[in-house]
């Protein structure tokens, strides 16, 4: 890093050095999921910047919400430059900026990924929390359990199997949010059956011998063609459903975990057989 660039970035520190114990006024998430809860719960006047990813509506929930916020791109010069006194990471971003951050005394709060619902329930509370925003928190988990519930009571005793099929045979099994969402919407995941743990492929021709009712997929870019897409046009899954297309259910549900899963356990629900 050039010297004199160093020089200014001390100084920013210097001058917005905070206690712990204060509610956050200017709060800056460099990652997706993070600023998916900060948009949710935080106060306008707390946010003051979002990743770059936030504006992205296909994997962006709160994509509309984001459009009224500076944007970053996870790079220290302009971290600093925006005076945080706390800064939202996930799971995977660069562990030498978050080693920076911390030596130049910013206060970092890594999150984890999701991977149940118990984990959206425990990230929210941890969001809340870190901005002062508990009472918030506790309505947003309430709204999501009531939807839950509500699904969990009316679906039915017997589940029928399906799968998630994305490109290249992608697909989720037993640990992941397609997982949860299946099992709570009243479907059998034919791919925690075949023993996939977390995101794997699952082969075509497994996935005829499993016979599934329903397909769902997710696209990342809808409307594009790429050779990994043009399995899910496969006409023998077409005779396996009995005609029945595979069901889209947006990548934005899955690619965090938040409130936004009960979103997708509503279609899933709503594609079971009647």
């Amino acid at each position: 890093m050039h010297r004199g660039l160093l020089t200014v970035l001390l100084s920013i520190v210097l001058s917005t050095t905070i206690s712990a114990a204060e509610q956050p006024r200017r709060v800056v998430s460099i990652n997706l999921c993070t600023d998916q809860l900060l948009l949710m719960l935080g106060e306008p006047g707390q946010i003051a910047s979002v990743s770059h990813l936030a504006r992205e509506p296909n994997s962006s929930y709160m994509a509309e919400q984001a459009a009224r916020y500076p944007v970053n791109h996870a790079r220290a010069e302009e971290i600093l430059a925006l005076k945080p006194d706390l800064i939202l990471a996930g799971a995977y971003t660069d562990r030498s900026l978050i080693m920076l951050l911390k030596r130049l005394g910013y206060r970092v709060e890594p999150f984890p990924l999701a991977s149940s619902i118990e984990d959206i329930r425990g990230n929210i509370r941890r969001m809340a929390g870190l901005i002062g925003r508990e009472a918030a928190g506790a309505e947003m988990i309430e709204a999501m359990d009531q939807r839950l519930d509500y699904i969990k009571q009316q679906r039915p005793a017997i589940h029928p199997r399906a799968a998630f099929y994305q490109p290249n045979g992608y697909t989720g099994g037993i640990h992941t949010l397609q997982h949860s969402a299946l099992e709570l919407a009243g479907w059998e995941n034919i791919a925690a059956e075949e023993g996939v743990v977390g995101y794997g492929a699952i082969d075509l021709e497994r996935l005829v011998l499993a016979r599934p009712l329903q397909l769902f997929t997710s696209s990342y870019a809808p409307g594009t063609h790429s050779r990994g897409q043009q399995l899910l046009q496969h006409p023998i899954l077409e005779r396996l459903t009995r005609g029945r297309e595979p069901v889209e259910v947006a990548y934005k549900y899955w690619i965090c975990g938040g409130p936004m899963i009960a979103d997708a356990v509503e279609i899933l629900y709503r594609s079971l057989p009647r």
